[in-house]
């Protein structure tokens, strides 16, 4: 199922999966068994991937996954098990994959790249939101979110988070250096200061590497990253854990917030960054090339068990 792209940042995240008996490895045992893996029912990737197939209601509960499949805390968690582990198949974010010496399996036919996505063929797409706090007991570190966010958005933010891995397709018309002057904090010493980041996994690079570059243009404020998955977003900033050691100043969600139920965002307070892509992936030794959305389905369902139904 396609979904529409939106004029902002498209972030790489690709699921292919193409189980075809082409190419691996020659040793490669089609009779075992498919070992599925899959995120943590907080992962936003998990979101992503169950919806994008339509097994929707596996995004938030592992009753419809077949007994067996294997639940890894990350993003790094997921790309290395699948290395140890020729007979499995997982998925991650598309800008993983170059560095994960993992094999990305075409999807419905379409290969999983940063073009597709831009055009709309690759249908496996999610967005990555933000949300910041309602109150700050910090007057100064209230101010470094604002001036964040506007930095986050302006075209030097967003080359940063096109050179890790995302897909920029913006409408983004101001530099840094035209807005700058609208946020006096940034021209004070900031470097007692500590900023609190969070949540998504597969947001933490494009969110290091946007701390990285303005604490230097903030006075050298302190980014704190703890990123454990998207649920944390809501719960470790407006939520009831946004007072706790675990508390959050900006939360990051590699899906949509759940506004009108469990995550009751307050207006203004949240934001897409941009629209990723996700990538269905096996081991390099694994001969699968194709794979449809039906068959990933009958893969995590158990109603086909082994490679052997597959290729």
């Amino acid at each position: 199922m396609k979904k529409k792209m939106l004029s902002v940042l498209v972030f790489g995240l690709v699921v292919g999966a193409g189980l075809v008996s082409c190419g691996g490895s020659s040793e490669f045992d089609n009779t075992r068994n498919i070992t599925c893996y899959t995120r943590d029912t907080t992962s936003g990737t998990r979101d992503g991937f169950f919806s994008g197939i339509g097994l929707k209601d596996a995004a938030e509960n592992n009753a419809p996954l077949k007994e067996g499949t294997v639940t890894v805390a990350s993003n790094g968690e997921m790309i290395s098990s699948l290395k140890n582990d020729v007979y499995g198949i997982g998925y991650f974010s598309l800008s993983s994959l170059a560095t994960s010496d993992l094999k990305g399996v075409t999807y419905n036919d379409v290969v999983p790249s940063e073009a597709n996505v831009i055009n709309g063929t690759y249908g496996l797409t999610r967005n990555f939101n933000y949300c910041v706090r309602d109150d700050f007991n910090n007057s100064t570190v209230g101010q470094i979110v604002d001036a964040f966010l506007a930095y986050m958005f302006s075209t030097d933010g967003q080359l940063i988070i096109e050179n890790e891995g995302g897909i920029v397709k913006t409408d983004a018309t101001y530099s840094w250096d035209s807005v700058k002057a609208n946020y006096p904090v940034t021209t004070q010493n900031n470097s007692s200061v500590t900023v609190r980041f969070g949540g998504s996994t597969s947001v933490q690079g494009i969110a290091t590497a946007l701390t990285s570059a303005f604490s230097k243009l903030c006075g050298n404020f302190v980014a704190n990253h703890n990123h454990r998955g998207s649920g944390d977003a809501y719960k470790n900033t407006q939520g009831d854990n946004k007072d706790s050691s675990t508390g959050l100043d900006i939360g990051f969600a590699s899906r949509e917030f759940n506004l009108d139920t469990t995550e009751p965002l307050s207006a203004d307070s949240y934001g897409l960054i941009c629209v990723d892509a996700i990538v269905v992936a096996a081991n390099k030794e694994n001969p699968i090339e194709k794979i449809t959305d039906e068959e990933l389905v009958d893969m995590y369902t158990g109603e086909v068990s082994t490679w052997s139904e597959i290729l």
